[in-house]
């Protein structure tokens, strides 16, 4: 089913893994040529289905798209490369591990331009505990390789381990700032169900003080080194913000390709089948969610507020015809009492306070 659409960004999920974080939640599989080879099969019969052909942003990510063979690989950028428009930014995820001459050189011939790698951690003890692969030097050697590749380079990290210290944060700081990239993704760690941590972890009790002491240390470090926060889990060199990520915070329409993508057409949410069999037949069994007004004006506050620029208030009344000081007055007197919001020339903004805590402003406007 085609459905009418003006989306800016594509999404394109790859599942497929050489091995199993121990903390991930997403959409994977352990790589098999046969499952990958239908599934390829799938996706690009998917692709070829969109409304849109045309895209100022491509993000492929996963899963270990960096774990395709190269045959493989060479085909979904081909395809993609096709799909863009003028001035784009077109992203690709990698580990470590994956990161040599070869695919390097073959997503830059294909015009990728900003490659998003995933460290997390560069402390041995961590690295086991992920069940990742790699060691710190090989992380510190391959984003050097890399930069001499793809100048706009990510570093996913994330704090809150179990047992983590603030100075182990403080030791992966200092070497991850040292590194030629513009993007920093510094995440908490969340223990989600269906997950190894869930399984080890489930029952240890979080930190939260500890937690807040991190993120305070890691914001004021990147700030310090030239990384500014414009999104609560996001920090970036002048120019570098990511522009895919970017529409989905603004709150913008995007398509979404792959297993268990979702993507955001007119009222229309929908989400692929995360079913590896139903999706290799082409039975996507897309979950469809049309919103209300109210929905979309929730999700307005939400994406917004995760954001440093904060929520443009005029903007709000020109989209939804209303007044948002007036329709909200109550919550936001209450936020602002605890601290928590500020608006300023016409915008809402967490207060720092307020980001640290951004679930207790969200909930407060759902309710």
């Amino acid at each position: 089913m085609k459905m009418k659409s003006n989306p800016t960004a594509l999404y394109v999920h790859i599942p497929f893994c050489k091995q199993i974080c121990s903390y991930c939640d997403f959409a994977k599989v352990i790589y098999q040529t046969n499952f990958v080879n239908d599934y390829f099969e799938s996706l690009f019969f998917e692709l070829e289905n969109l409304n849109n052909n045309k895209y100022d942003t491509i993000y492929i990510g996963g899963g270990t798209p960096s774990c395709l063979d190269n045959k493989l690989l060479v085909s979904l950028l081909e395809k993609l490369q096709k799909m863009l428009n003028k001035n784009y930014e077109f992203s690709i995820e990698s580990n470590v591990e994956d990161i040599n001459e070869i695919f390097l050189e073959t997503i830059k011939k294909y015009g990728v331009n900003r490659l998003s790698i995933g460290i997390q951690t560069f402390n041995k003890a961590f690295i086991s505990l992920c069940n990742r692969k790699h060691s710190k030097e090989q992380a510190i050697n391959n984003v050097k390789l890399a930069s001499k590749y793809i100048e706009n380079i990510n570093v996913d990290m994330i704090y809150g381990f179990p047992f983590q210290l603030l100075d182990d944060v403080k030791e992966d700081l200092e070497i991850v700032s040292s590194l030629p990239i513009k993007h920093i993704s510094y995440y908490s760690l969340i223990i989600e169900e269906n997950t190894v941590f869930y399984q080890r972890f489930k029952n240890l009790e979080e930190d939260n003080k500890l937690q807040a002491k991190m993120y305070k240390y890691i914001y004021s470090y990147l700030k310090k080194q030239g990384f500014n926060r414009y999104e609560i889990s996001n920090f970036a060199k002048t120019n570098y913000k990511c522009k895919h990520n970017l529409v989905y915070w603004h709150n913008m329409h995007y398509d979404a390709v792959g297993l268990n993508a979702s993507g955001y057409v007119g009222d229309i949410r929908f989400t692929n089948t995360r079913n590896l069999t139903l999706y290799n037949n082409k039975q996507y069994q897309k979950e469809i969610i049309k919103l209300t007004k109210e929905d979309k004006m929730f999700e307005e506050i939400m994406l917004y507020l995760r954001l440093d620029e904060g929520l443009n208030l005029d903007r709000f009344y020109k989209k939804y015809n209303v007044n948002f000081i007036e329709r909200y007055n109550k919550i936001i007197k209450e936020l602002e009492d605890k601290k928590l919001i500020k608006i300023t020339k016409n915008k809402l903004k967490t207060t720092f306070k307020g980001s640290l805590l951004l679930n207790q402003v969200l909930i407060s406007f759902m309710n």
